[in-house]
C-alpha cells in the first residue's frame, strides 16, 4: 500500500529537488564545498508572521531542529487541503540557495512585506557573507515568532559599519547560530 501524501510534502519535494540541483552545480563547479548539502536538507515546519499567527511552510531542517526542535507541525487536514502549491520560480532563480526558498515562501503565503523587507535588503548588500547571515537570521526569527521587518526595514539605509555592529551583537546573542551560520559561510566559499 502506498503512503499516502500531504499537499505539504509535495512542496517540500519540489523545493528540496531545486535545492539539490543547485547544490550539485554548485558542487560540482567548485563553488561550495559538498558538506554545504547537509545545512540544505529540507523540512516542513511552521512560520509565525505577524497578523497571520503560525502558518506551516518549508524551512531549513538545522534550524528547525534548534529552534522548533524535533516535533513536526501537526497539520490538520483542511489546513493541507487549502495549501497553495505555488512557488516562485523567477524568485527562486535569482536568488540561490536557501535566500530563494525562504523568499518564495514569503510569496507563497502571502507575506510580502516581509518579503519586500527581505528584498530591499539583499539589492542593498554586495557582501555574500552578509547576504547569507541576513538570510538566516530572518529564517530565525520568523522560527521564534519574532518580525524581521523591523530590522530590515531600520538597517537598510544604515551604512557598513553599523551593519556590522548590529551583526555582530546579534551574534554574540545566540552563540549556536553563530556557529552554523559560520559553517555555512565555510562551506558556500566566502
Amino acid at each position: 500500500m502506498k503512503t499516502p501524501y500531504s499537499r505539504h510534502d509535495f512542496l517540500l519535494q519540489h523545493y528540496q529537488r531545486w535545492l539539490d540541483d543547485f547544490t550539485r552545480l554548485a558542487v560540482r563547479h567548485g563553488l561550495c564545498h559538498p558538506n554545504i548539502q547537509a545545512s540544505h536538507q529540507l523540512t516542513i515546519g511552521s512560520l509565525r508572521f505577524t497578523g497571520t499567527g503560525q502558518v506551516t511552510a518549508v524551512v531549513p531542517h538545522a534550524l528547525y531542529r534548534l529552534f522548533c526542535g524535533n516535533q513536526p507541525p501537526v497539520i490538520t487536514v483542511a489546513e493541507d487541503m487549502s495549501t497553495r502549491l505555488d512557488s516562485d520560480t523567477t524568485l527562486l532563480l535569482h536568488h540561490p540557495m536557501l535566500e530563494g526558498i525562504l523568499l518564495s515562501e514569503c510569496a507563497r503565503l502571502k507575506q510580502f512585506p516581509v518579503q519586500r523587507a527581505l528584498l530591499v535588503m539583499l539589492q542593498r548588500l554586495t557582501s555574500r557573507e552578509i547576504r547569507h547571515k541576513i538570510v538566516w537570521l530572518c529564517w530565525r526569527d520568523l522560527m521564534c515568532g519574532d518580525d524581521p521587518c523591523d530590522w530590515l526595514e531600520r538597517l537598510v539605509g544604515q551604512p557598513d559599519d553599523a551593519l556590522y555592529l548590529w551583526l555582530g551583537d546579534r551574534q554574540d546573542s545566540d552563540p549556536v547560530l553563530t556557529l552554523m551560520m559560520d559553517e555555512y559561510l565555510l562551506f558556500t566559499g566566502n
